[in-house]
């Protein structure tokens, strides 16, 4: 049987084709018959008798012909002989063509093992091969299916059969190519994976696939995938030859676009995103993706420009509502809105994009529309009332109607859903110190401080609202740690500001055990260097350093300084400046206690206010 046939009827898959089963079926049964008939048709019959030559005419030399005739006869059988496991194959390949149940492929296997052990050759051994490769292929495809349907061991039981059944289909027939990437993609997606089988059998897919360039680039794809971290070149090899093959492959342009920007290629990463999204602009799985990515970079234009030509290609509501959070983040907010505006133009019904509008409004203290569209939202959506985005919106919206306590009830709720998250402790702290209760405010921060130890700005922050409450000590504690933390390339803005408080309480503070008027003298100089004497505020510190450590004199200047650079700015601490002045011209250090009274009006849930 012709070889290229016998591919057509058994090719590499799941089934036979039924049509080209069928044609094999009738086929395969007029060559058995036509090798029976032509077996019978070959024997000798006897001469008849009036062929039979008289004795006497019988020549001695005769006898030769007759070794002739009887050599002839052994040829002719050989060549007629009929395969012991023909009739077996024969009845597996019937039987193949409605095999769908297990007990059905069972019993094709079974005949196709019991063909092959009896004796089978040439293309009927090959045929029967690739048809039991099929069949043991079937056989994995349904294991797999079951997977998804079984838990714990059992799973991972059906992962292991099915493995060992594919490696049998791929002993049978080493170039089944549905076999090689099936058994990679297993090792890739359940866990325990083999990376050194995923990458044999891809290799092999991909040389048996030289002819196949869709099929190809999906198998490079997969290997690129197995390379560890330090073979980025053999990544980048597989995925560059993946997209020659098929450049409409969307799965490797994601991939070497990804793997460009790892390697901070943005200018080629982008080019791959463009492609992509040019193929497919609504893709915005893909397109939220390159964003993040190129967040993380710093490349904020490049994503609002990469948004900018996905939407040239074809405009979209989640495009539009992307490029504006983008927008917002680079600080354009007129272009934000416009975008927000045009999304809710193509869905007026998206609640999502009318949340971040809302969010916006109250940015504009256009506190009306952000209730409209809170309001519209909820309308839609009922279930985003409960949403995170919808209790900012909001606790916003309570922060611009003076209604703090509800405010910060919306605030906990956030924070209890997300404890992890220090920026929602620092927004629950912010409106603690908003509604003039600082120890309040003193335990989230406490608890992001404790996560972090080294973080200068929340530091700062209880430095200075311990030293609201009048606790000094800690304040101190946390001015030096904050410094320390600092190093030497702090922003100079950041840094004054620490050194300036810092300083300010070590010369000012009503208690003698905190005063340190050398120390004070040295931050307060520094602090001032770093404004270049600027700050009204900063030149007050250093004067109220020189007057602790009694050097009134160039106390007197700098508070004089002082006054004139807060009259130059209409400081809205002036007369205190001038106040420092004079207490100075009377040769009498500054001693300041700040202790903010804390707001005593209790904070009710929204559960203490229902009337029971």
């Amino acid at each position: 049987m012709n070889e290229s046939l016998l591919r057509r009827i058994a090719p590499g898959h799941s089934a036979i084709t039924p049509l080209c089963c069928i044609a094999f079926v009738v086929i395969l049964a007029t060559i058995s018959s036509d090798i029976r008939v032509a077996a019978q048709d070959t024997e000798v019959a006897p001469p008849a008798e009036q062929d039979k030559p008289a004795e006497q005419d019988k020549p001695s030399e005769q006898k030769p012909a007759e070794t002739k005739t009887d050599s002839g006869e052994a040829d002719t059988a050989t060549a007629n002989k009929v395969d012991a496991g023909q009739d077996d194959l024969d009845e597996a390949a019937i039987l193949r063509f409605d095999a769908k149940s297990s007990r059905d492929l069972e019993a094709v296997k079974r005949l196709l093992n019991l063909s092959i052990k009896k004796g089978l050759t040439g293309e009927n051994l090959s045929f029967a091969k690739q048809m039991l490769a099929s069949v043991l292929l079937q056989e994995s495809q349904q294991m797999i299916g079951a997977i998804g349907q079984a838990r714990g061991q059992q799973a991972l039981l059906l992962r292991d059969n099915a493995l060992q059944t594919l490696d049998r289909a791929i002993e049978q027939d080493p170039e089944l190519v549905e076999a090689l990437l099936l058994k990679a993609r297993l090792h890739m997606l359940l866990p325990g994976g083999d990376k050194d089988a995923v990458y044999e059998s891809t290799t092999r897919a991909i040389e048996i696939l030289k002819d196949e360039p869709g099929e190809r680039s999906a198998a490079l794809l997969m290997r690129a995938m197995t390379y560890a971290p330090g073979q980025e070149a053999e990544r980048l090899a597989d995925l560059d030859e993946a997209i020659k093959s098929d450049p409409e492959n969307i799965q490797a342009l994601q991939a070497r676009a990804a793997q460009r920007l790892r390697m901070q290629d943005v200018d080629a990463a982008m080019e791959d995103l463009e492609n992509i999204l040019a193929q497919d602009p609504t893709n915005q799985i893909v397109a939220q993706e390159a964003v993040n990515q190129l967040i993380e970079l710093n490349r904020l234009d490049d994503a609002i420009a990469l948004m900018t030509k996905a939407l040239e290609a074809k405009p979209s509501e989640g495009l539009y509502r992307m490029r504006a959070i983008l927008n917002r983040m680079a600080l354009k907010e007129d272009e934000a809105m416009a975008d927000f505006n045009k999304a809710l133009a193509l869905q007026p019904k998206d609640p999502i994009s009318l949340l971040q509008r809302a969010e916006m409004s109250i940015g504009r203290e256009d506190v009306k529309s952000a209730k409209d569209d809170l309001e519209a939202a909820i309308k839609i959506a009922p279930q985003v009332a409960s949403s995170e985005q919808a209790i900012f919106v909001r606790c916003l919206i309570a922060i611009e109607e003076k209604r703090m306590a509800d405010a910060i009830n919306d605030m906990k709720e956030l924070v209890s859903r997300d404890p992890s998250a220090d920026y929602r402790q620092l927004q629950l702290a912010n409106l603690y110190l908003q509604d003039d209760r600082p120890r309040l405010a003193l335990e989230p921060m406490t608890i992001v401080i404790d996560r972090d130890p080294k973080n200068v700005n929340v530091l700062r922050l209880r430095a200075d609202t311990f030293l609201s409450v009048g606790d000094h000590t800690k304040a101190i504690e946390d001015y030096e740690r904050a410094i320390k933390a600092s190093g030497d390339d702090a922003d100079p803005v950041i840094l004054s500001g620490i050194l300036n408080n810092l300083a300010w309480v070590l010369a000012t503070s009503p208690k003698d055990g905190v005063r340190n008027g050398k120390r004070s003298l040295e931050l307060a100089e520094k602090a001032v260097e770093l404004t270049e004497a600027k700050e009204a505020h900063i030149l007050s510190t250093l004067a109220a350093a020189h007057a602790e450590v009694g050097n009134f004199e160039k106390a007197i200047e700098w508070s004089t300084k002082a006054v004139e650079q807060g009259t130059a700015e209409e400081n809205e601490q002036l007369d205190q400046l001038k106040e420092e002045l004079e207490s100075y011209k009377e040769s009498k250090p500054w001693r300041e206690k700040q202790e903010t009274e804390e707001n005593a009006i209790p904070i009710l849930s929204p559960d203490d206010l229902i009337d029971t």
